[in-house]
């Protein structure tokens, strides 16, 4: 994909002058990435942000006893790995990403980001607002594992799957991305087996289905009713 089609995909950068897409263009990088492919590792140095033009990639962090955890799914027009912007030089990602759909990936290096969002302070706004957008969720996950159960840290993960790949049929909301049931649990710190358990429940209560590897989402009033239970 040309990088100036890259641009028009990033809501950020869509809505820039000719001019200015012009000289983003010049600190662009593009690669094509391959499904289980690593992007890089959360102990690795901090040196581009990144940008999906095709695919999705997942983001993650190892507990001190190996276990994933799935801290955010990112797809088409997303960016990611913003948080190193403006740190220290010795700052390293702090997940690691990893490649669930393949397609084509842009970074930029930080150092040539940040020269060009001196120059450019709005775009730097825009991008601030992303970050301080995703710590809010971030926050609102573990309250969700801290505060209440299991099923409803399973329901708020569903919810925000809904609004994050949500796309409305007639019978329900699908969410546009194939999740195992031990990839759900990985998300707030619960087994394969637990998720199971709650799905059947979930499943009875004719609130979600899963159909060629999807999970349809019949009724998201009914499934936010849990959050709090």
């Amino acid at each position: 994909m040309p990088s100036h089609s890259f641009i028009n995909t990033i809501s950020i950068f869509s809505s820039l002058p000719v001019h200015i897409k012009e000289q983003l263009q010049e600190i662009i990088l593009t690669k094509t990435a391959t499904k289980g492919e690593i992007l890089f590792h959360e102990t690795e140095p901090a040196e581009s942000i990144y940008f999906i033009n095709e695919g999705k990639v997942k983001l993650t962090k190892s507990s001190s006893d190996g276990k994933e955890i799935v801290l955010n799914i990112r797809q088409q027009g997303e960016i990611f790995a913003e948080v190193a912007l403006f740190s220290p030089h010795d700052t390293t990602y702090p997940a690691t990403a990893k490649v669930m759909e393949g397609g084509t990936i842009s970074f930029i290096r930080n150092e040539d980001l940040e020269m060009f969002l001196t120059e450019h302070p709005e775009l730097g706004m825009a991008i601030f607002r992303i970050m301080a957008e995703r710590l809010r969720i971030s926050q609102s996950t573990l309250r969700d594992v801290a505060l209440y159960g299991k099923l409803s840290a399973l329901a708020a993960t569903l919810v925000r799957l809904t609004e994050d790949y949500g796309i409305e049929k007639e019978d329900g909301v699908y969410i546009d991305i194939k999740l195992t049931h031990e990839d759900l649990g990985n998300f707030f710190g619960a087994t394969r087996e637990s998720v199971t358990r709650m799905m059947n429940q979930l499943k009875k209560q004719q609130i979600l289905s899963k159909k060629q590897g999807y999970l349809i989402i019949h009724n998201v009033e009914d499934l936010r009713s849990y959050m709090n239970k």
